[in-house]
């Protein structure tokens, strides 16, 4: 295949015709099980691409992580079906790549329902980008003006007191930065947001993960710095997006750690599609507490009380 692939570039007229009636007739299987399993190159793929019309190869083509560009730019103006929804869906390569979003609007096959979501992916992302520029700008002045006022405060109070403790000076120094944070992130657009949930810190994680735009909280969940220890507060949180808990629920790595699965099992605010199948592995300790706490849905406290009784026999 990778041979094939390779003269379907020659520059030999004959080998070049030759080459691409090959190409035409492989089955779909075994060009899906190339791009599977082979490790194709970004002109690969192209090749494969340009020869072949069935939907199950182009979706493959699509989704794969060596695909260059310019390959679903020409894709996007003529692709339907599933591979056509298949680059909707991935916002990650719409945001980094936005002539994607044009070459999909040129596609005379684009489904109304596909129209509607780019239109909106486009107004979210982009077109609101410059408002939240200049409204970050003013509120960055006037974090700057309060910062300046708040530090003359704490000089004056520190030559009439002799200064605060060291602990205290740290506490204000978290609220601080905590409420800059809020603010920053405040104003950015959720491009932004995803990017700072990968990169960011330990605080801008806690307040992305309640965003109300669910694709930043679950980058938030894909991030390489988030800890176990963190994942067991967001469990805690009541007013995330039900498709946070489902993921944590998803990671098994996650739920190694007790502590995460009885969070998720106390939050009353967690789908019971997610911590009803989490009470079996719980501790007697804990199952007693779910049978105890009134709070939760009488589902989780009656399945709570029913392994309870397994568990003690």
């Amino acid at each position: 295949m990778r041979a094939l692939l390779a003269v379907a570039l020659d520059p030999d007229a004959e080998v070049l015709e030759t080459a691409r009636a090959t190409l035409l007739e492989t089955p779909p299987d075994e060009l899906a099980l190339f791009l599977s399993n082979a490790d194709p190159t970004g002109v690969e793929i192209d090749t494969v691409a340009r020869h072949s019309e069935d939907p199950f190869v182009l979706e493959r083509v699509i989704r794969h992580k060596n695909v260059a560009d310019e390959t679903l730019e020409a894709l996007a103006r003529t692709v339907t079906g599933a591979p056509q929804e298949a680059l909707i869906v991935n916002q990650v390569r719409l945001l980094r790549m936005p002539a994607l979003i044009g070459a999909l609007f040129e596609n005379p096959g684009l489904t109304t329902d596909g129209r509607r979501r780019l239109n909106e992916v486009r107004e979210e992302f982009f077109e609101k980008s410059e408002r939240r520029e200049t409204e970050r700008e003013r509120l960055e002045e006037e974090e700057a003006r309060r910062a300046a006022e708040e530090d003359a405060l704490a000089a004056a109070s520190e030559e009439q007191e002799g200064g605060p403790g060291e602990a205290a000076g740290e506490v204000i120094d978290e609220s601080l930065d905590i409420g800059a944070a809020y603010k920053r992130i405040a104003v950015m657009t959720v491009a932004e947001k995803i990017d700072l949930a990968y990169k960011g810190s330990k605080d801008e994680r806690r307040i992305l993960i309640a965003d109300t735009n669910r694709l930043v909280g679950l980058a938030v969940l894909k991030s390489r710095g988030v800890t176990p220890g963190e994942i067991e507060f967001f469990c805690s949180m009541r007013q995330l997006d039900d498709e946070i808990f489902r993921k944590i629920a998803e990671n098994r790595e996650w739920l190694r750690k007790p502590s995460v699965a009885l969070a998720l099992a106390k939050n009353p605010g967690a789908p019971m599609s997610v911590t009803l199948p989490l009470i079996k592995r719980l501790a007697l300790r804990d199952l007693r507490s779910l049978t105890r706490d009134p709070n939760l849905p009488e589902a989780i406290r009656i399945t709570a009380r029913k392994f309870l009784e397994e568990k003690r026999k």
